[in-house]
């Protein structure tokens, strides 16, 4: 996947950052973060063009009229009139043949542009440049700079350019935009903070291994790793979802469209500072729109939102939708489950 990575400032918040600067702090850590999620199926190509781009106006003229992780303020005619204008502007020096899509940084000083993603339903509504369509992109404004936030805004929002959808509370007031799912999946809570607790320290390594299901629906798990679970009692061996090998998520379906999927946390890779290990149990419902609950963790927990406190222990079971989820025992880094129907 070719991105082409485009830096803009404006009349009134001109750069004093060098490009290379920027793009070490948005870009190196997210495709990290997002080749590791893949095993290595993914391959990106972050492409700079390490020059200042001089938007014609100000940055409060571009339609960010203003926005928040509860939703954003801007039409999309808006944002891919930005997106176009950028573009334009760095056509002179950079061939966009070939590319797949375009990561846009703004001036962080330019506090009135935010980072929404790029993703017309239809071809038309495309921006083009050196004959090339490009249906795909990302544009970072200057917000969430804090502490791991920079990478991960860009990680969060190329999942949208791959087809996930966001799993806080789109409209709901924080902390409750985040009680879906927590600290667990980067398309939720940016950056996890200790305790679930919404005045926690920020930890960008807590719980941030990307979902199984979601891992699935990329194919960067393979189905033969996914255990349907259809005849029941049906046990399972779990391995981490950090791990390429073995059963990365076994999954009940409950009817066409609702499923329970339960997988293995463990404190390797992302997940390397969660406060416990354990079984996570969710429930996916393929009908909802990005932003209103299409995954749910499962569980009491302690915080202000999912966090390590949900996973369940050796011993315990986790009744959902009728059905029995027991962990029997813990094997290495392995859990054994034994999933019962009503």
């Amino acid at each position: 996947m070719r991105v082409a990575v485009l830096f803009v400032d404006f009349p009134d918040a001109v750069s004093v950052q060098t490009t290379e600067e920027l793009f070490g702090t948005n870009v190196s850590w997210a495709e990290a973060y997002l080749e590791a999620m893949s095993f290595g199926d993914l391959d990106l190509q972050f492409e700079p063009l390490h020059t200042w781009l001089r938007m014609s106006e100000t940055h409060g003229a571009y339609g960010f009229s203003g926005a928040s992780q509860s939703g954003i303020i801007m039409t999309f005619e808006d944002h891919r009139s930005y997106i176009q204008k950028a573009v334009a502007l760095a056509d002179p020096d950079f061939d966009f043949e070939g590319i797949d899509s375009v990561l846009i940084i703004a001036d962080p000083k330019a506090d009135s542009m935010h980072s929404p993603a790029f993703t017309p339903d239809d071809p038309y509504w495309g921006v083009t440049a050196d004959g090339q369509l490009i249906t795909s992109g990302v544009t970072r404004g200057g917000d969430y700079y804090g502490l791991g936030q920079s990478g991960y805004t860009v990680a969060h929002e190329m999942g949208h350019t791959l087809g996930l959808s966001d799993l806080y509370e789109i409209g709901t007031p924080f902390p409750l935009l985040h009680r879906f799912v927590g600290n667990f999946g980067i398309m939720g809570l940016l950056v996890p903070t200790v305790g679930g607790l919404a005045l926690g320290q920020e930890d960008p390594l807590r719980g941030s291994e990307m979902l199984a299901w979601h891992r699935w629906q990329l194919g960067w798990v393979e189905s033969p790793q996914v255990a349907c679970v259809t005849t029941f009692p049906g046990s399972v061996l779990l391995s981490p979802v950090a791990n390429e090998t073995g059963i990365k998520a076994a999954i009940v379906p409950v009817n066409g469209t609702n499923a329970i999927v339960v997988e293995n946390r463990q404190q390797v890779g992302y997940d390397l500072n969660l406060a416990a290990e354990g079984v996570l149990v969710y429930t996916v419902d393929t009908t909802m729109f990005t932003g209103t609950g299409a995954i749910v963790v499962q569980g009491s927990f302690s915080g202000d939102w999912p966090d390590s406190s949900v996973l369940l222990q050796p011993g315990e079971t986790l009744t959902v939708e009728g059905y029995d989820v027991s962990v029997i025992s813990a094997l290495g880094e392995d859990y054994l489950l034994e999933i019962s129907a009503p």
